[in-house]
């Protein structure tokens, strides 16, 4: 038997597909309808919302299964994909306010201001009670030091 090129050709036929391979539609409804079913169900015999149920659900096959059905079914809901969105603002606030804070706080303490005790003036006093107070206090910025404000000794 001969073989010729038409028919190594029908024989080799090769099927290539480049990048992620989509999803069949009839797959995606068969689970968005399975998986909304549960969820309904789980929100009905445990009181929490379907909300949370597909926030967990998301989170979780966002971590452990990122490449699944689930995603591709999460993706096509608008809804779902805000609630993603919301959460991965919200998680990545929470990240940077905490360093937020703390470097607000390093810079609080750089230039809190100082209060200075000046000597009581007895010539601005005509009673013994008025002799009597507690000197005055000035409060000086660390920003605007010279001199009416010296330095800080720890700085000098």
């Amino acid at each position: 038997m001969l073989i010729t090129s038409n028919r190594i050709s029908e024989i080799m036929q090769f099927n290539f597909q480049f990048g992620k391979k989509k999803p069949d539609k009839k797959q995606l409804i068969v689970v968005g309808i399975v998986v909304s079913t549960l969820i309904a169900g789980l929100s009905q015999c445990t009181g929490v919302s379907e909300n949370g149920l597909w926030d967990l659900l998301d989170e979780i096959q966002r971590k452990y299964f990122p490449q699944t059905i689930l995603n591709e079914l999460i993706l096509q809901d608008p809804n779902q994909v805000k609630r993603r969105v919301e959460r991965d603002v919200d998680k990545a606030i929470r990240n940077v306010t905490k360093e937020y804070d703390r470097i607000i706080d390093k810079s609080n303490e750089k230039y809190k201001p100082r209060f200075i005790e000046e000597t009581n003036d007895k010539s601005l006093c005509y009673t013994e009670d008025c002799k009597k107070l507690a000197p005055p206090i000035r409060m000086c910025s660390s920003v605007f030091e010279g001199i009416d404000c010296p330095p800080k000794p720890e700085d000098q």
